[in-house]
């Protein structure tokens, strides 16, 4: 988990390459072993047609279940689990570590912290 967000400490956020759903599924594909991220970029490339997606599940919380089952709000997130929290822009997907929340941002990984859980899926 922390090779991977190590790796994207200075990646400039970038819609169908280095986006917060392609961070989070890498973080879970290494964890876990599963192909998420590959199966991500099969449906957009860049932001016009990741919004679309979204759309077309009713939502970025929607179009997370459909990979990860459904979402908890109770309880409280443990490492690895991947987190929907509002960030600057909005709905936000991140993953938690520990006290907080890494997440893609324009420069690279932004934290923040779990005051801003809106729901998470326990991986």
């Amino acid at each position: 988990m922390y090779s991977v967000i190590d790796a994207h400490i200075d990646s400039p956020f970038e819609w169908g390459l280095n986006d917060c759903c392609l961070f989070a599924a890498r973080v879970v594909d290494a964890m876990c072993g599963t192909a998420h991220e590959v199966e991500l970029t099969k449906h957009y490339s860049d932001e016009a047609s990741a919004l679309q997606y979204i759309e077309n599940f009713g939502g970025i919380a929607k179009a997370v279940e459909t990979y990860l089952g459904k979402s908890l709000t109770d309880g409280r997130p443990n490492r690895g689990d991947v987190i929907l929290f509002s960030g600057e822009n909005g709905e936000t997907i991140g993953v938690c570590c520990g006290l907080y929340i890494a997440a893609m941002g324009a420069e690279g990984i932004v934290t923040t912290n779990r005051s801003t859980v809106i729901c998470y899926w326990s991986i």
